[in-house]
């Protein structure tokens, strides 16, 4: 198996996560002493914010105010929607830590992603209308994304499944590096650093969706479940790609009770691990394009580091090398 990638980031990369953390900490001083430790709050990678963080620095070497509340308002919005997800999953465990419904319960989470969702419409309130704009169709689309999978018909095509993954991870990871750019100047535009953060969105759902079905061992010790979307009359970008190859008998065989067997025989029937790791491919492409269009007139060298360091860390996690 392929070793887990390590991240190194600079003081000032480091400063800026640890006053993230600091403040994230203190909101939940204002919740009562037993949700001072939400394990899912206080820890976690803060993806989000560090590529607020670099949309910024594209632009400026001076960090403001902003982007430290937009960064914070990020990764509140992340946590609240991660909480909402782990009790639709019904999973125990994320990053191999005991989920919010399951350290406290359904009823104390459901609380808790609100208050954090107040506090993240507290940051912005001092923030220009145009990005208050932006957080609230992020959260209102993600929403949809979630209505939209949890009421999905079974003959859905992989474009409705990108439809919704468009709602979801893609435009958030999006909207990170662009809010970082407009907490900098609010009537900055560059679509080469939206493309790059959409693709990248969409990238990470599609390794994230093979975790499951490629590198099985690790979701469990991440999940504490197989987390197999089909158990729960869910589908993924995996899935669908199988399905397209799929004969109305082998779909048959998806509804018995070995259907955990039968879709890795099918998976390796149709070669589907061979059409994944062609997109992802191409993606990859993509965004080392768009970035060096970028690079004609910015610093691009810590968010192309980023940028790597996540892909590989993705592509270990689906197991895809």
């Amino acid at each position: 198996m392929e070793k887990t990638p390590k991240i190194t980031l600079n003081s000032e990369e480091k400063d800026f996560l640890f006053t993230i953390d600091s403040r994230i900490k203190s909101i939940l001083l204002e919740l009562p002493v037993q949700y001072h430790e939400i394990l899912q709050v206080v820890n976690g990678s803060r993806f989000r914010p560090l590529l607020t963080y670099y949309g910024y620095k594209l632009f400026s070497e001076n960090l403001n105010e902003k982007v430290y509340k937009s960064a914070i308002a990020i990764e509140l919005i992340h946590k609240s929607s991660i909480i909402i997800d782990d009790i639709i999953d019904q999973d125990d465990k994320r990053h191999s830590i005991y989920t919010v419904h399951k350290q406290y319960s359904i009823d104390e989470a459901l609380v808790i992603t609100v208050f954090l969702l107040g506090k993240c419409i507290e940051l912005l309130s001092e923030i220009d209308d145009s990005t208050i704009r932006i957080f609230s169709q992020m959260i209102i689309r993600m929403c949809q994304g979630t209505i939209q999978e949890l009421n999905i018909d079974i003959n859905v095509s992989i474009d409705k499944i990108k439809e919704i993954l468009d709602n979801q991870t893609s435009q958030v990871i999006q909207n990170c590096l662009v809010i970082g750019m407009k907490s900098y100047d609010p009537e900055l535009d560059n679509q080469h650093l939206a493309i790059i953060g959409y693709k990248l969105g969409y990238l990470f759902q599609l390794l994230n969706d093979c975790e499951a079905y490629f590198n099985p061992e690790f979701t469990v010790k991440y999940k504490g479940n197989h987390n197999f979307d089909i158990n729960k009359s869910r589908k993924n970008l995996c899935y669908v790609y199988l399905e397209q190859f799929l004969s109305n008998k082998e779909k048959l065989r998806l509804q018995n009770k070995d259907k955990v067997t039968n879709i890795e025989i099918l998976l390796n029937k149709y070669s589907v691990l061979k059409h994944i790791k062609n997109e992802v491919s191409l993606i990859e492409f993509d965004i080392k394009k768009q970035c060096e269009v970028l690079e004609k007139n910015h610093s691009m060298e810590r968010l192309n580091y980023f940028i790597d360091y996540s892909i590989k860390l993705a592509k270990v996690r689906a197991g895809i090398y």
